[in-house]
């Protein structure tokens, strides 16, 4: 399993977060099965949850959109428009990948974290935290323990 940092809009992470959108558009995807930690840019700019890579589909822009909408079990775009992803993948032809989103999790605002306290920058679109890179490796054990208290917090004693 892979642990990953993505970069999001705060608009697409509360449609994922509600379950309105599960499907998240990029150029390129990471693993399926890798865990990823959602940073919202401006006016957040914090991690504030996480989701699961369930599925992924990769082909040019317009294969990709029909699929997800034709698949009926969790596929859903949301509010993105089809225009509006053609012109992100460079047009019907352009590769795009579309990453099912399991169970995102919004974290309790007290617990967001801000990667200025760990010398990452929030990556253009998606990338894997390496263990070999201190502030990565740093805030990847960090995401995973606020993960873990949050999941134990949830769970009834």
């Amino acid at each position: 399993m892979s642990v990953c940092l993505m970069s999001i809009k705060s608009k697409w992470a509360k449609e994922l977060y509600s379950g309105k959108k599960t499907v998240e558009f990029r150029k390129s995807s990471p693993a399926v099965g890798s865990l990823v930690f959602l940073y919202e840019s401006t006016p957040v700019r914090a991690v504030t949850g996480v989701f699961i890579v369930s599925a992924i589909l990769s082909s040019r822009a317009s294969h990709v959109w029909y699929a997800a909408k034709a698949l009926k079990c969790g596929w859903k775009s949301g509010t993105v428009k089809r225009d509006d992803l053609f012109e992100y993948a460079g047009g019907a032809i352009g590769k795009c990948c579309a990453i099912l989103a399991e169970d995102p999790w919004r974290f309790p605002e007290e617990q967001w974290l801000k990667l200025e306290k760990y010398a990452v920058r929030p990556p253009q679109s998606w990338q894997t935290l390496r263990a070999n890179r201190y502030g990565e490796n740093t805030l990847a054990i960090e995401l995973l323990h606020l993960l873990k208290t949050a999941i134990s917090n949830e769970v009834p004693k």
